[in-house]
């Protein structure tokens, strides 16, 4: 079945929990050794679904079919979520979808205009403004807007950010700098092994770590821990890998989100 057909209803989030459950159980007999990963990576979405405060605004940097749209507004219930999608067709069916969601159809990176974008049919969700090695064959080229999310936010104030955009995060971050300096907002972001460009994976942490955040595996960001060094950040990539979705922290409000994932985990007071 189509999994955007079930986003948005009770029972879709009932299939993906089971779904996710279904998984766990598969890795463990297959793939004991992705079963950090895959841990790690049903934290993060754990957190990420209910991070944001009441009364707060979510952003969704690369909404895809609304998943986590949908499971933010039903754990979170933020005053406004804000969306960006570059691919058409899936931006006329999460304005549908979800109407009092603020949807922007539009890539975002570092400078303002058209890039070409391609859309992997097989698998839309690793569609991108790079060309992956070994589905060229398959792609469909289109041309799309490209906005810096300080010019498309203007004054608005995010407090947590997910942003999965298949190795174009740090670009992404690199045009919301004056953002980020003015809301301290919690950033997860997926990071997979690849190096996309000149968008290093040592240059992701480096522009981090000089705004001021703490880069954290996900069974971190409740515990008491300074974040990845330089050198962990990229081990962290190495396969196994520990996850492929990490939070970057505001080293300033570090105590204070993670006492907010302690209480998400039922872990208590620390």
């Amino acid at each position: 079945m189509d999994r955007s057909v079930l986003v948005g209803k009770r029972s879709g989030a009932l299939a993906q929990r089971l779904r996710e459950h279904a998984e766990l159980l598969t890795t463990a007999l297959r793939s004991p050794e992705n079963l950090g990963t895959f841990g790690n990576d049903l934290i993060a979405r754990t957190l990420l679904e209910r991070l944001c405060q009441p009364g707060g605004v979510f952003l969704d940097v690369g909404a895809h079919i609304g998943s986590v749209i949908d499971g933010v507004r039903r754990y979170s219930k933020p005053a406004k979520v804000i969306a960006v999608e570059a691919i058409p067709a899936k931006v006329t069916a999460l304005r549908a979808k979800f109407p009092d969601v603020e949807i922007h159809g539009c890539a975002v990176g570092d400078a303002d205009g058209e890039l070409p974008f391609f859309i992997d049919p097989a698998h839309s969700g690793y569609s991108s403004l790079f060309q992956r090695e070994g589905a060229a064959a398959r792609l469909q080229e289109i041309v799309v807007p490209i906005r810096r999310l300080d010019d498309l936010l203007g004054t608005e104030s995010p407090d947590v950010v997910k942003i999965d955009v298949e190795g174009a995060e740090l670009a992404v971050l690199r045009g919301a700098a004056a953002v980020i300096r003015r809301a301290r907002p919690t950033i997860m972001f997926e990071s997979g092994p690849e190096e996309m460009g000149d968008f290093t994976k040592a240059a992701m942490w480096e522009w981090l770590d000089a705004a001021g955040y703490a880069v954290l595996i996900p069974n971190r960001v409740a515990h008491q821990d300074p974040g990845l060094s330089r050198e962990g950040f990229l081990e962290a990539h190495l396969y196994p890998f520990r996850t492929t979705n990490y939070f970057a922290v505001a080293r300033d409000r570090r105590d204070e989100i993670m006492l907010r994932a302690r209480d998400i985990l039922g872990l208590g007071p620390r």
